[in-house]
């Protein structure tokens, strides 16, 4: 789905990462879904949160074989923005929202159907992700199998705020390092990370600007893991 610092674009070459420090028989977690790019590419025991309550729920509900509308009016985005959480929501939220921030505007650019992109991706996304267990929680709530591999993909440093509010990158990089401490498998999708965290991986990517003139920046996605003697 389109969200707000989202992998679709280089999803499959993070998995292949993420598969290669995989250590036998451990769970896949990743705590920061959002547009659930990767745990669908994802093999075995798998376990996705995320603090938004509709974007659980509407993944719940393609699990359990539910169809998104193929059009959303603007009108219908405005009501549905200050509605209870549901799955209509969730899918609302992403796919039908400027730049793909959860409820950052309507987006439109000419005759493009934002609703209709979304739909066909649900219904590639339903059967990839059948057997995955969705939590709503807190990263910080979350209960872990022991040993896991555990996938962050968090608000970046000094970006956009989402839309759950300011994100304390401080209190999340501790408990990164208490997880991996843990004997977890912890892996970090950032631009940059604190000095006893080491890159194992990255790629350069265009971002998209949206402004009255279209541009490109480019932008280097890296994935770091804690410092230890054996990756030095």
């Amino acid at each position: 789905m389109r969200y707000l610092g989202g992998k679709a674009r280089i999803a499959k070459k993070v998995v292949e990462v993420l598969e290669e420090y995989r250590l036998p028989n451990q769970v896949f977690v990743e705590p920061f879904v959002g547009g659930c790019n990767i745990t669908p590419l994802m093999t075995g025991g798998r376990i996705a949160s995320d603090l938004l309550e509709e974007v659980i729920l509407f993944y719940m509900a393609l699990q359990r074989g539910y169809e998104p509308p193929k059009v959303v009016t603007e009108l219908e985005y405005k009501y549905l923005k200050d509605s209870p959480p549901s799955p209509l929501k969730g899918f609302v939220g992403m796919a039908c929202s400027y730049s793909g921030k959860f409820f950052g505007g309507y987006a439109r650019s000419g005759d493009r159907n934002y609703a209709l992109n979304g739909y066909n991706t649900a219904k590639k996304t339903a059967p990839k992700i059948q057997g995955v267990d969705f939590r709503h929680c807190s990263y910080l709530d979350l209960e872990l199998p022991d040993n896991s591999l555990i996938y962050c993909d968090p608000p970046y440093t000094s970006t956009t705020n989402y839309s759950t509010g300011k994100f304390d990158s401080e209190a999340f990089w501790n408990w990164c390092r208490g997880k991996a401490e843990d004997g977890h498998t912890v892996i970090i999708s950032e631009y940059s990370a604190p000095d006893d965290f080491v890159e194992i991986w990255s790629i350069e990517r265009n971002l998209e600007m949206r402004t009255n003139k279209s541009s490109t920046e480019k932008r280097t996605e890296r994935l770091f893991m804690l410092k230890t003697k054996e990756n030095e």
